[in-house]
């Protein structure tokens, strides 16, 4: 066997298991086609979840369209409830320029987790206004306790760490000579 050969494939098959892992890690989705929504997703209360966040970026060039308004709401419902018949617990709209994000934050309250599920939304008045937006994303932050810090178990970031530390170990193994 050449070892020239090996060690380069080696390393393409390595570069090409990085970048698969690191696109699947990336967040954010873009606005679909022909939707009025950003987002419509659940989220599930518990006793550690503090807010509920959007980020909303504009594309770099609205053509003189923008800014767009982005309504944001959170709906509260109960075991019976279906989205759209529950309690709205909260609704703004903010505007989102060419190339800027725009934040939106909804911090829980003690009732807010008596719901079985939050409903959080994300929508625009047109379909045009939904392909100005470049990009949106969103989730909850969570309470946390003290403790002992560090670690690679750390959610994204840990996930990528040992993705990365596995990477450059196969990477070692695949090109060291013998």
């Amino acid at each position: 066997m050449n070892r020239n050969t090996s060690t380069i494939g080696g390393l393409a098959l390595a570069l090409v298991v990085l970048v698969a892992g690191l696109g699947l890690g990336l967040s954010g989705v873009a606005a679909q086609s022909d939707s009025t929504t950003l987002v419509d997703e659940p989220v599930t209360p518990t006793n550690e979840t503090e807010s509920i966040y959007l980020d909303a970026t504009g594309v770099d060039d609205m053509n003189g369209s923008g800014p767009v308004n982005v309504t944001v709401a959170v709906e509260g419902l109960t075991e019976n409830e279906t989205a759209g018949n529950g309690t709205m617990l909260g609704e703004t709209t903010i505007s989102v320029d060419a190339g800027a994000t725009k934040s939106f934050d909804y911090t829980l309250t003690d009732s807010d987790r008596d719901f079985d599920e939050l409903r959080f939304t994300a929508t625009v008045e047109t379909a045009d206004d939904a392909d100005l937006i470049a990009s949106t994303d969103w989730g909850t932050l969570q309470r946390t306790s003290g403790g002992a810090g560090g670690g690679l178990g750390d959610g994204d970031t840990g996930t990528l760490a040992v993705g990365v530390a596995l990477l450059l170990g196969a990477g070692y193994f695949v090109t060291r000579e013998d």
